[in-house]
């Protein structure tokens, strides 16, 4: 692991500032729950999972459906820093959201050092184009895709709001993603390759800058928020802060949100009471 003098950090700062596992305890006991909650809440519910996007065996999305046909849809894709987790243990959190009217997705990529992160970035569009051309067959509409993510995730969320769809894919729709709510993202990546996380990930100087969203621009006007817990690190807030800042020359709209008390774990537990600001926003952005 490299030494860093990032905003004049050393490596013990960097590590405290970037890696949530450190900076939060019982992070595996939290996961736990997650995934029990999230198997009673797919044991119950209209989904399908495990549905191949691609031809890696990584490459597989679960569809959530509501009651109401024709719906609104929200891909989410889950963070574990590109290198852990899968889409199982986020499914509980889709709960209001399912009631509330949207049709959800849940997606699946192969993780690190399996694979680089420019291929993780190309799975998580390759698994929007998917939803784009077949979601109406299971119940959603395709004309109203909005995009999320946690932590890594929500690094991929705000990198598909930067892709150019056509170029990526012939026939694909310039305004594919309706919305984007990134939620505990890292939108600048330099640091990341100063951290232990780097062990996995690889990156070298010019994967981070290519794949940092804070310097590239939205692939077209869109709703953005950007969200983050208001007992994160002083990095992570102070990195979604300045992405709001400079993609707001950009975007119409566009929200930083910052749940006060909550964590980057927690974060994710507001997301599943239906009072929730995010949820709130989330909904918002769906016209739900």
């Amino acid at each position: 692991m490299s030494q860093s003098d990032f905003r004049g950090f050393d490596a013990e700062t960097m590590e405290l500032q970037y890696n949530p596992r450190r900076s939060v305890e019982g992070v595996d006991d939290i996961v736990t729950t997650w995934a029990a909650l999230s198997t009673a809440f797919t044991d119950a519910n209209d989904c399908e999972l495990d549905i191949a996007y691609g031809p890696r065996p990584e490459e597989k999305l679960d569809i959530y459906r509501p009651a109401t046909p024709n719906a609104p849809v929200l891909v989410f894709i889950h963070g574990g820093y590109w290198r852990a987790l899968d889409k199982q243990p986020f499914a509980f959190m889709t709960a209001p959201l399912v009631a509330a009217g949207a049709l959800f997705v849940s997606i699946n990529y192969t993780l690190c050092p399996a694979v680089t992160l420019d291929e993780i970035v190309r799975q998580s569009r390759a698994a929007c184009a998917w939803v784009s051309r077949n979601i109406a067959a299971y119940g959603g509409d395709p004309d109203r895709i909005h995009v999320s993510g946690h932590s890594a995730g929500g690094h991929l969320a705000a990198m598909m709001a930067a892709t150019d769809w056509p170029a990526f894919e012939a026939g694909l729709p310039a305004t594919l993603v309706k919305s984007a709510t990134p939620l505990s993202g890292l939108f600048v990546l330099e640091p990341v390759r100063h951290t232990s996380v780097n062990d996995d990930v690889r990156m070298d100087a010019d994967m981070a800058t290519r794949n940092s969203p804070h310097l590239l621009t939205p692939g077209h006007d869109m709703p953005m928020t950007i969200a983050v817990g208001g007992a994160e690190t002083d990095e992570f807030r102070r990195q979604s802060k300045e992405f709001r800042d400079h993609w707001n020359n950009s975007l119409s709209q566009i929200d930083y949100l910052e749940t006060p008390g909550e964590n980057h774990f927690t974060i994710i537990d507001g997301i599943a009471r239906a009072d929730s600001p995010i949820t709130r926003a989330l909904l918002g952005h769906m016209g739900l």
